[in-house]
């Protein structure tokens, strides 16, 4: 199932970091309903409450930052598939300082990183097409990881593979190729693929 991928594009809050961001309640500080969009919400607004509303994001997004830690499996996936010739990325809605106090904090280094200041954020998969156009690869070779169904919806749309973590959750939420409960169980499945 997974020995033809050699790019894995990877969520980052929740997939290759412990959650942090409390998403309700920043949604309850912005005034936005319960389980909209962040983003497209925001996006939806004039100039100036847009502007305000992102600052909020930022400051939400920094903190967290400075208080990443790597999810289960997060490094030592990421150091095997650099080791095996992967081309690796990030797709995130975060903005770009964020995610690279992020990463200096976690140790970990990837081929691209594509935050929304590049594309229109997931559900879109506009992207996970750029990513795979810097990297000069294939969606039906691609497998996008997350925790999140937008991240699921993009890579599909993107026609890539698709692969939820349930960080534990014994039942996967979301509609995906394949699910895990942790980012060390992904490894697995991978190295498995490659002894065939």
């Amino acid at each position: 199932m997974l020995s033809h991928i050699d790019t894995v594009l990877f969520d980052l809050d929740g997939t290759l970091t412990v959650p942090v961001i409390d998403f309700d309640g920043l949604r309850a500080r912005l005034g936005l309903p319960h389980g909209v969009s962040i983003t497209h919400a925001l996006n939806a607004l004039p100039d100036a409450e847009r502007e305000r509303g992102f600052e909020i994001v930022r400051d939400a997004e920094l903190e967290a930052a400075r208080l990443a830690r790597a999810a289960h499996g997060a490094v030592e996936l990421t150091n095997w598939l650099h080791g095996h010739g992967f081309a690796t990325g990030i797709i995130t809605r975060n903005f770009r300082a964020a995610v690279d106090i992020t990463l200096q904090a976690l140790g970990l280094s990837f081929d691209v990183i594509i935050t929304r200041d590049c594309a229109p954020p997931k559900p879109a998969p506009d992207a996970l097409l750029e990513a795979l156009r810097r990297l000069q690869r294939r969606p039906e070779t691609t497998l996008m990881v997350g925790d999140f169904r937008d991240d699921m919806e993009a890579g599909r749309a993107a026609g890539a593979m698709t692969c939820l973590v349930t960080n534990g959750e014994p039942e996967p939420r979301f509609e995906a190729d394949l699910a895990v409960p942790w980012l060390e169980d992904l490894l697995k499945l991978l190295q498995q693929s490659r002894e065939k």
